[in-house]
C-alpha cells in the first residue's frame, strides 16, 4: 500500500471512532403533535347551573274548601310549557307532570299551550332553587294552586290553608306542615294580624326554614282571606259559596284599612280552635271569637254544618273578629 493510501485510511477511521464516540448522546425521537389536542389536563364538567321548576298540570280546578289539589287528580298530558325568552321547553307527561333544568334567575313567565293556555309568572327566582307549582287552566289564562320553593336564601310556600291546629300553632298546605312560632311575623298588607286570622280556606305565602316535611315560618302573608268562594263549594250544596243572607254592612272595601261592623248568616265550616277562641268559616267568611264574643248560642253548641248569624267588625274582606255568635233558627 502506497503512503498516500494509508494516510486516507487513517483519516477514515478517525472519522469513525469520533462519530461513533462524540460527546453528545442522540436524543430519543419526539411523537408527531397531533391536531387540536390540548396539552393540559382537561377541565372536569361543572354541574348544571340554574333553577329547577317541575310540577303538576291539572285538569281543573279544585272542588275541595281548601283549594289543594286532592290525593289521585288527574293532570293533563300533552302541554308545553316553555321559558319566555330562553330555548327551555318540555312538555308534560302522561300523568300531567313536567320538570325544567338550568331555568335562569330572576323573574320568570312560563307559557302554557296545548290543552291548557296561559302564562304564569314567578318572581325572585335563585340560581339554585327548587320550585314545585300545581297548576290549572282558569279562564283564558292558568293559575297557580300550590307554590313551594327549596334552596334559595328561605323555603317558602304559597296556597291555601287546609287544616288548623290552634293549640298546636300550626296549619297544613298541601300535605306540608306550618309552624308557627310567636316570633312570626304574620301580616295582610301593611296590616298585622294574629294567628287568629290563620283559617281553613285563606290563602297565604309563607317564608321560614324547612325541616322534613314541616316549615319553621319567619313570615307569613295572608293574600287572601279563609273560607270558601264563589263557585267552590262550602258543603251546603249550592256551590255558590254563599249559602246564607250577607247583609251587606261590610263596606269597608272603600277604606279596607278601617274595620267596619259587618253581619251576615252563613253556615259554619272549617270549624277550629277551641272555645272561645273558635276559627270558622261562614258566607265566603273568616270567623275568629274571643272571650269578648256574646255567645247567644252555647260556644260548645258551635259546629261544622250548622247555620248562624254573626254579628262583628273587619276590615275590607278580611278576617271577621265576631262580637256575637246566634244560631239561626
Amino acid at each position: 500500500m502506497t503512503a498516500p493510501s494509508s494516510r486516507l485510511l487513517a483519516v477514515l477511521l478517525a472519522c469513525v471512532v469520533t462519530a461513533a464516540c462524540g460527546s453528545s448522546a442522540p436524543k430519543a425521537p419526539t411523537a408527531p403533535e397531533t391536531a387540536g389536542t390540548e396539552t393540559s389536563s382537561p377541565t372536569p364538567p361543572s354541574s348544571t347551573i340554574g333553577a329547577t321548576v317541575s310540577g303538576l298540570v291539572a285538569s281543573g280546578a279544585s272542588t275541595s274548601m281548601a283549594g289543594a289539589i286532592p290525593m289521585g287528580a288527574s293532570g293533563l298530558s300533552g302541554v308545553t310549557i316553555t321559558v319566555s325568552g330562553t330555548g327551555l321547553r318540555v312538555t308534560s307527561d302522561g300523568a300531567g307532570h313536567f320538570t325544567l333544568t338550568g331555568v335562569p334567575s330572576g323573574t320568570i313567565r312560563l307559557q302554557f299551550s296545548g290543552g291548557a293556555n296561559g302564562e304564569i309568572e314567578i318572581d325572585d327566582v335563585d340560581e339554585h332553587e327548587r320550585i314545585t307549582l300545581v297548576v290549572h287552566a282558569s279562564g283564558s289564562g292558568m293559575e297557580i294552586d300550590v307554590e313551594e320553593r327549596e334552596g334559595g336564601p328561605e323555603s317558602q310556600l304559597e296556597g291555601k290553608i287546609a287544616s288548623v291546629n290552634a293549640g298546636a300553632h300550626t296549619f297544613v298546605i298541601n300535605g306540608i306542615t306550618v309552624s308557627v312560632p310567636g316570633t312570626a311575623s304574620i301580616a295582610h298588607g301593611s296590616r298585622s294580624l294574629t294567628f287568629s286570622a290563620l283559617v281553613v280556606g285563606a290563602r297565604v305565602h309563607v317564608k321560614g326554614s324547612k325541616s322534613g316535611s314541616t316549615i319553621t315560618a319567619t313570615r307569613i302573608e295572608v293574600q287572601q282571606a279563609g273560607g270558601p268562594g264563589p263557585g267552590n263549594g262550602n258543603g251546603n250544596g249550592n256551590g255558590n259559596g254563599n249559602d246564607g243572607e250577607d247583609n251587606g254592612d261590610d263596606n269597608g272595601e272603600d277604606n279596607p284599612g278601617a274595620a267596619q261592623d259587618v253581619e251576615f248568616t252563613g253556615t259554619v265550616t272549617g270549624l277550629g280552635g277551641a272555645c272561645p277562641a273558635l276559627t270558622f268559616s261562614a258566607a265566603s267568611r273568616s270567623v275568629t271569637t274571643s272571650k269578648s264574643t256574646n255567645f247567644l248560642t252555647a260556644c260548645t253548641a258551635i259546629h261544622n254544618g250548622l247555620k248562624v248569624e254573626v254579628k262583628g267588625k273587619a276590615a275590607g274582606k278580611g278576617p271577621v273578629a265576631a262580637t256575637r255568635i246566634k244560631a239561626d233558627d
